[in-house]
């Protein structure tokens, strides 16, 4: 065997492959998006590219809301100032044609009722003004009154109808009751009926032990630190053993940060069928196959580490580049090597436009287009052919 000669014909054939998806790209990308000048890397496609599944919000109308109950401090400490402008001056520096814009951590789960229903209303408003306006760069996740069934459905409903909008976004948790839990079963009836992606953002647990963990004596460690990849795997594995993810095969289920706990435990998990025979009678099938069924972002999570596991685990299309801006401004800064110098070589590199460099490390070329721009346009009709629309202007 010549395994030089074999060596070349694999690298050629992954170059054309390669070749083929930065052709795929350019077609559905504006031309004035697409000029040589700046281009993103050898073998990547010039211009904006990337779709960003991963990033956060907050319109003025929203800002109300929070200022209301005295909340909008945590998010304006977290996010700074968020405008539209700002949002897209950030994808243009990372090279990001559309961003999918979603709530994280509280969407509209304080107050009464009747004022999270109408916030809730007025947001999917002003997000659907916005997809109108600039639905080549935008896509959005609808938000939901919840834990108001009643009133999530009914919004869920006018989101994915009359808005046209591109998917859910829900919480891991509302007051402890867990995504699996049946009171929820008439909001996943519509959800599935729409075929509709839910895209879940976590919060912190209702009994939450990480106030008593200090890094020190004056730094406590906040939910976005453990409990945030802890969580999303009880939601996840709240669905799985509830059956939700078998008696809704419709739901595209989206969770972040590569996973969270979840591809360290999967193997974990499956186990204890052996040990616990009761998990046998609920879920006799095991929980593997569902796992392979959700989506996942790779949001503060690209490097191998994070990766290579959640890689063996869900099929590759399964997979998306996400950047959780603006709280990550700080990781995109252009001195993100000064304030963290130990990861220097593993962070984003603003003057080459590449948000995860580390990726190159384990995806092939062909692998990182899919990853970054193919995988999401595949689960995002709407946004896909508005991105088309605006190239043939």
């Amino acid at each position: 065997m010549n395994l030089r000669r074999n060596i070349s014909r694999r690298r050629m054939i992954e170059g054309a492959s390669a070749a083929a998806l930065v052709t795929a790209a350019a077609a559905t990308m504006p031309a004035a998006m697409a000029g040589p000048e700046t281009a993103s890397g050898p073998g990547l496609p010039k211009g904006n590219w990337r779709i960003d599944t991963h990033a956060h919000y907050s319109p003025d109308v929203y800002n109300d809301y929070l200022k209301r109950y005295g909340l909008l401090g945590a998010i304006t400490g977290a996010y700074g100032p968020w405008s539209v402008e700002r949002h897209l001056a950030f994808m243009d520096q990372y090279r990001i044609q559309a961003s999918v814009l979603s709530f994280g951590d509280l969407q509209v789960t304080v107050g009464p009722v009747d004022d999270r229903r109408a916030t809730a209303r007025a947001v999917n408003d002003y997000a659907r003004d916005l997809v109108q306006t600039r639905g080549d760069r935008f896509g959005i996740f609808a938000v939901t009154p919840m834990p108001d069934i009643e009133g999530s459905v009914a919004e869920v409903d006018r989101a994915l109808g009359e808005l046209d909008l591109d998917g859910i976004c829900l919480l891991t948790n509302y007051q402890g009751t867990y995504l699996g839990d049946p009171s929820f079963k008439p909001l996943y009836e519509i959800l599935d009926d729409r075929g509709a992606y839910v895209y879940v953002h976590p919060t912190g647990p209702e009994n939450n032990p990480a106030p008593k963990l200090c890094f020190g004596p004056d730094i406590p460690a906040g939910n976005n630190v453990f409990e945030y990849t802890f969580d999303a795997t009880r939601a996840m594995t709240s669905l799985i053993y509830n059956g939700v993810l078998r008696d809704y095969p419709n739901i595209r289920w989206h969770f972040t940060h590569s996973g969270g706990a979840l591809p360290f435990l999967a193997y974990r998990l499956a186990t204890r069928h052996s040990a616990f025979p009761p998990f046998n009678e609920v879920l006799p099938e095991g929980p593997l196959t569902y796992i392979k069924r959700m989506f996942f972002d790779d949001a503060q999570a690209f490097t191998a580490a994070q990766l290579q596991p959640l890689s063996s685990l869900v099929p590759a299309d399964h997979i998306m580049f996400g950047s959780d801006w603006p709280a990550t401004r700080h990781l995109y800064a252009a001195d993100n090597v000064e304030t963290m110098p130990f990861l220097k070589g593993n962070l984003p590199n603003l003057e080459a436009g590449d948000p995860e460099p580390t990726v190159d490390e384990i995806y092939s070329r062909r692998e990182r287009i899919a990853l970054e721009r193919t995988n999401a346009l595949e689960q995002f009709p709407k946004l896909k052919a508005r991105i088309r629309r605006s190239g043939s202007r």
